[in-house]
């Protein structure tokens, strides 16, 4: 062999090596990324699922605490009221009556003045304690709540969830439980949290289960109510318990396989080629490959805005099971991927429940960001328990304040008085809602105010309207009465009046009229969200 066949070969060789050696790295190296970002995208679900099921706990044990704030009201009107072990006694009952494992009320100088343990009373003070029973001093000077997550008990090693509301005169009212009692409480508030729920691709997936691994929710809804098994090495995987619930994030490998097989193959293909040819075909690969995870990384985080803005919308019916004076229903169909509609509800106080719809103007992103903002303004004013106009007032100063974008949201918010169907509503810019008594609808109109965001100093006058039993309000968005068919006529204020005539039911009337504005479009693309919103008064009779 001559000396030129030789350094070919030996050039060949080290080629060869080289090229194997690359493979060999490649291969590791994408192995190691795989998993890190697999485990990324399992912590990020975490933490999306920790928000979520923290505030359905919290809200769950916030509904005990003003339930237990009632009866304490009364029970401190009895003569037995200020005997320690009298009162100790009827607040365990109590305890066991609400599905709660403590019950503590502290008075107006935060020291602990009567509890359902009894070894603890007076010798309390909130405001001079450790750790996190300090917290709720902060109650003795708002009118809020406030909900601790489950964390180890200093005082007795046990893993309790305290949650408090302040009480008018003065105080407040603790309530604690354990993790079982926490579980018991709000599993049906968690249950089905992850329908449809899914993350790298449509092959990962979140499952909540109980203490004994039974799922109560899963992406395929059949699954639920199974036994759990935890995945094998073919998973990426991992669980953490968040509010006492076992939770699991789950990310199969096999994807991640058939990436790597094709990075190989085409790094084998690219060290073949000529050195001038490979630069231009890598820099042809290159440019394609950005565009691609441009427009999939797009079509990934408008996926993920537009799961994010669902999971922030309520969507469990019916919301307050235990609550028999009022049925609500509500359903949201978005135009785009995301929206700016939305709706609402929750208690403001311990026979009170606010409800409310908007719609922000605009559309796409910037929409759907100021839609979460004014969702949370509102959210947040309202349940400080101050009156409705002063909730709206609050809530467009907070909105106007650097709104440079110039947007704003149209909204009617209503409060119902549970025990006398008493409606106090403020309508800023809002489409006018649908009252119905003995199933005749009739507008509510009058009394418009202007739109959140649009200026600030804006004062909102409230109005009134008592509901009877078995009367029903209806509220929309625009895009259920400005869609069009395919001769551009519009399905209009009095379509909508006829199609709903004589319903009775609030599930009812919302699918009813959602295909009836469907049927009317057939063939036209949706212009704008459908929001609906039906709430029916059952009388005050708890």
């Amino acid at each position: 062999m001559t000396a030129d066949r030789k350094l070919a070969a030996r050039l060949v060789g080290a080629v060869a090596v080289a090229f194997l050696a690359s493979m060999a790295l490649t291969w590791l190296l994408h192995d190691r990324m795989t998993s890190h970002e697999a485990y990324n995208l399992i912590d990020n679900a975490f933490r999306d699922i920790e928000g979520m099921i923290r505030e359905r706990v919290d809200r769950r044990m916030i509904r005990q605490a003003m339930l237990a704030r009632d009866r304490v009201a009364d029970m401190s009107k009895e003569p037995w009221w200020n005997d320690p072990d009298e009162s100790s006694r009827r607040l365990r009952e109590l305890a066991g009556e609400l599905m709660v494992d403590e019950i503590c009320v502290a008075d107006a100088s935060g020291m602990l003045s009567h509890s359902a343990r009894r070894d603890e009373v007076g010798k309390l003070d909130f405001t001079k304690a450790d750790g996190q029973a300090r917290e709720f001093a902060k109650l003795l000077d708002s009118e809020a709540e406030l909900a601790q997550p489950l964390l180890p008990n200093t005082l007795r090693g046990e893993m309790v969830k305290y949650v408090g509301v302040w009480i008018p005169d003065g105080g407040f009212i603790q309530v604690g439980g354990r993790d079982e009692c926490v579980r018991r409480l709000s599993r049906t508030a968690v249950t089905g949290l992850t329908h449809n729920w899914h993350l790298s691709g449509e092959e990962g997936y979140v499952v909540i289960t109980t203490a004994i691994g039974t799922i109560i929710s899963h992406p395929d809804i059949s699954a639920e109510g199974g036994q759990w098994h935890e995945p094998g090495e073919d998973c990426y995987w991992s669980k953490r318990n968040i509010e006492g619930f076992p939770v699991y994030v789950v990310i199969p490998k096999r994807m991640a396989i058939v990436e790597r097989r094709v990075l190989v193959a085409t790094s084998a293909f690219l060290n073949g080629m000529a050195l001038i040819l490979a630069a231009v075909l890598v820099g042809l690969v290159i440019a394609a490959y950005v565009r691609a995870q441009l427009r999939a990384r797009h079509a990934k985080e408008m996926s993920m805005a537009s799961d994010i803005q669902e999971s922030a919308i309520p969507r469990t019916f019916p919301p307050f099971p235990g609550e028999k004076c009022v049925d609500i229903f509500a359903d949201m169909k978005t135009a785009k991927e995301v929206g700016g509609d939305f709706y609402d509800f929750y208690f403001t106080g311990p026979r009170k429940i606010t409800f409310l719809i908007a719609d922000v103007s605009g559309k796409g992103v910037p929409a759907a960001l100021f839609m979460m903002r004014a969702k949370s303004v509102l959210k947040s004013a309202a349940q400080t328990g101050k009156p409705l106009a002063d909730v709206v007032r609050e809530a467009n100063e907070a909105l106007c304040d650097g709104n440079s974008a110039s947007m704003f949201v149209t909204a009617w918010l209503g409060e119902i008085q549970l025990d006398t169907g008493i409606v106090t509503y403020v309508n800023a810019g809002h489409n006018p809602p649908l009252v119905l008594r003995d199933g005749r609808p009739e507008y509510l109109r009058g009394g418009v105010c202007l739109a959140l965001g649009a200026m600030p100093g804006v004062k909102y006058a409230p109005r009134e309207i008592s509901l009877s039993p078995g009367d029903m309000l209806y509220l929309y968005t625009d895009g259920v009465t400005e869609q069009t068919d395919r001769a551009g006529d519009m399905y209009g204020e009095e379509r909508l009046k006829s199609a709903i005539d004589g319903m009775a039911d609030p599930v009812e009337i919302v699918r009813k009229s959602l295909g009836e504005v469907l049927a009317f479009s057939s063939g036209v693309e949706q212009a704008d969200d459908m929001t609906q919103l039906a709430v029916r008064y059952k009388g005050g009779a708890n």
